[in-house]
């Protein structure tokens, strides 16, 4: 899809399509109570140890490091912690309930959000979009209400007109409980209010969201990605106590890899690959969860980094690719 006004973003010395996708995580992992998450300084050396090469986290994430301090203050610390350690911050997740829309003036609070992202460093702002109490649970009922997608779609082209203002990528990400949480009412909000993904298939893998021409659109239009493994009709969050035998035996690593394909030809706008795998359901040493997906996650930025240079790299089954080695 033609990106609009999303930039890819990456090394800016280097032309577009050799800007090299980087693996990040998202700030939900790293909310557990946990020796590596005890001070900043741990936090950071376990992810630069890992093998990450930033941070998906809004300023929430910091401001426990730094009670008491304004959010510019936590802005500013955070990005030099994050320069201490080699680690930028690409980006931040925003959440936005459908009662905020609703308000009067209601998007200069999400400004502010967003210059937050930028005093952090970020280049994207990536949001999920509250859907309605009223159609929220019902099986995607809401894909037939035409003048609630239409509302949707206003408050997604307010959204997206802000964060390209500011000069940030703009991302609505795939998820249950949003207004993407359809297949069908998602491709009939890319219809009303085009703009690029943020693609969390998890989300789709779980409830059996596998074909077809609106799985298929949202992955086309995927700039972005959450990965986390999920169990075709079962734990959104899925453990692997052993990826690279789960990854031999076509297990949910190479489901994920598999099924992400279509999403990630051409490469990904935001050239991030952000884990999450919880803490949820079965997941709840997550930390240690994503480090040892962080090969995965790299596997993905290659298969992606050679797309956007157009080479299709042959990876039909696990033998083709080996990311643990």
């Amino acid at each position: 899809m033609p990106l609009g006004y999303n930039t890819v973003l990456g090394d800016p010395k280097l032309a577009p399509e050799n800007r090299s996708h980087r693996v990040a995580i998202c700030g939900w992992p790293c909310s557990i109570e946990d020796p590596r998450t005890a001070t900043l300084d741990a936090l950071l050396g376990h992810l630069a140890s890992a093998g990450y090469e930033g941070v998906e986290f809004f300023i929430n994430t910091f401001e426990r490091y730094f009670p008491g301090e304004s959010q510019p203050t936590v802005a500013r610390k955070a990005r030099n912690a994050l320069d201490k350690f080699g680690l930028r911050l690409f980006g931040s997740t925003l959440h936005i309930p459908d009662e905020d829309m609703r308000a009067l003036n209601w998007i200069d609070k999400y400004i502010d959000e967003m210059k937050i992202v930028q005093d952090m460093g970020g280049e994207y702002a990536s949001y999920q979009i509250s859907v309605h109490p009223d159609h929220g649970e019902t099986g995607g009922a809401y894909r037939q209400d035409e003048r609630y997608l239409q509302w949707c779609a206003q408050r997604v082209v307010e959204l997206r007109s802000a964060a390209w203002g500011l000069g940030l990528n703009f991302y609505n990400e795939v998820h249950v409980g949003r207004i993407t949480e359809d297949p069908g009412a998602c491709a009939r909000l890319l219809e009303l209010a085009t703009c690029e993904l943020n693609g969390d298939m998890s989300h789709f893998i779980a409830r059996g969201f596998m074909h077809g021409p609106y799985v298929e659109k949202v992955l086309d239009y995927m700039g972005h990605t959450h990965v986390r493994m999920a169990r075709q009709y079962g734990d959104l969050s899925a453990g692997v106590d052993d990826p690279a035998a789960d990854w031999d035996a076509a297990g949910v690593t190479w489901q994920m890899f598999a099924f992400m394909k279509r999403g990630l030809r051409g490469g990904l706008s935001s050239r991030t690959i952000a884990g999450e795998t919880g803490p949820m359901h079965l997941v709840t040493d997550t930390l240690t969860q994503d480090a040892a997906l962080v090969p995965l996650y790299r596997a993905m930025a290659r298969y992606a980094d050679a797309s956007a240079q157009g080479i299709e790299l042959k990876v039909d089954s696990p033998a083709d690719l080996r990311p643990w080695g």
